[in-house]
């Protein structure tokens, strides 16, 4: 075979994976900018869910996240992504903090409420990529969620197993202790307003 037909035939592959891979991309692109839009606005649907059902009837208003919550020195600490005061009856009902810990199977996000007395008003874990059955309970089950709500929010909760009175998922250890990390981030957060 000619050496020139042969690196011609290479030359005419790779121009066409260029074309196939440049379609992709252009393809992605559309999709992402079609959908970029809904799945913001769903986010936040998800997330206003969140807060009402942790203080319910509760009026919402945006709170600026302190800079060291917002972008922690130690990337062990999970991020607040929002802050958000609650307003019942006129009165200070607490604040709902959007908070992000790092899981067993990625980040998770969750909504944390801290009662103005100082007490979790509850949590709801909004998003996970945890293990079905083990860390996903995170999510589901309702039981091991309402241990949280009316514990202090000090910034000193902890599992049963690091001395504390938080009963963790069984066999999702390091999923309950992201989840008590971003409870005790979000009381740590709301204690830093003043």
């Amino acid at each position: 075979m000619d050496s020139s037909k042969k690196g011609g035939g290479i030359l005419m592959l790779v121009v066409v994976l260029g074309l196939i891979t440049f379609v992709c991309a252009l393809l992605l692109g559309v999709v992402n900018g079609v959908t970029k839009d809904k799945i913001e606005q769903n986010g936040i649907e998800t997330r206003n869910a969140a807060m009402s059902e942790i203080i319910p009837d509760a009026e919402f208003s945006d709170v600026e996240v302190p800079a060291d919550f917002a972008s922690p020195e130690d990337k062990n600490q999970p991020v607040v992504s929002g802050v958000y005061k609650a307003t019942l009856d006129g009165a200070d009902a607490g604040y709902c903090v959007e908070v992000n810990p790092k899981g067993f199977g990625g980040a998770l996000k969750m909504i944390v409420g801290i009662n103005a007395d100082g007490t979790v008003a509850g949590i709801k874990v909004t998003e996970a990529s945890e293990t079905p059955g083990l860390g996903a309970k995170s999510q589901s089950d309702k039981n091991w969620i309402a241990q949280f709500a009316g514990q202090p929010a000090d910034g000193s909760l902890a599992v049963t197993k690091d001395g504390g009175t938080i009963n963790a998922i069984t066999g999702a250890t390091i999923t309950s202790r992201a989840v008590t990390l971003g409870v005790n981030t979000a009381a740590n957060c709301v204690a830093s307003l003043g």
